[in-house]
């Protein structure tokens, strides 16, 4: 092959290599989604602009994240009320809950202190916990919990006055918190039912 051959083909195979990188280029462009749509209105004479949102698998992986994560602290915090106010801690209930609910814990555990009562709890175990309600900015999240446990309320000799010591009951309680720092949430709503014993 003579010179001028192999110079002719070196040019066709550059030439060939230009035009599959710009249509390839070109593919790239064609092949993503415009961020926006925009229509023009006959009637009124204006432009109409849709803006297109694409699902972010991403994004929904990282809130089921936070979430999972959420209700694993929420478990705990669960728990730990839950035997502050039957121990009648309240040190441990001011640090965890808003004052109209430590109000209302401590009207309820003064209550039992005068008339010399006392609670025996047993958190059994969580059958479920599950978010039912958390605003856009994710600052107020609703849980709902349902639980096997054992309260026995019992009188100065320590005799059952409520409940039953050998029976375990399902509760299922609606407990809401909101955030109040970065780190610090506070449990602001209680709502709970026995579902059967």
């Amino acid at each position: 092959m003579s010179i001028e051959n192999l110079i002719l083909a070196g040019i066709v195979l550059f030439l060939m290599f230009i035009l599959y990188k710009t249509l390839g280029n070109q593919q790239k462009k064609n092949s993503q989604l415009p961020d926006k749509l925009r229509f023009f209105s006959e009637k009124t004479g204006q432009i109409i602009e849709m803006r297109l949102v694409e699902s972010n698998a991403e994004n929904e992986t990282n809130e089921k994240a936070k979430d999972e994560a959420f209700l694993l602290s929420a478990r705990i915090a669960f728990q730990q009320i839950s035997e502050s106010f039957s121990g009648g801690n309240l040190s441990i209930l001011k640090e965890n809950v808003e004052p109209k609910v430590y109000n209302a814990f401590e009207k309820e555990i003064k209550s039992r202190e005068e008339k010399k009562q006392q609670v025996d709890f047993s958190l059994i175990c969580f059958d479920s916990a599950e978010i039912k309600h958390k605003s856009p900015e994710r600052d107020v999240i609703t849980v709902q919990f349902v639980t096997e446990q054992i309260n026995v309320l019992k009188n100065e000799k320590g005799e059952p006055i409520e409940g039953d010591p050998m029976t375990i009951s399902t509760v299922k309680d609606l407990w809401t918190f909101t955030k109040k720092s970065k780190n610090k949430w506070l449990l602001s709503a209680v709502q709970s039912e026995v579902v059967y014993e």
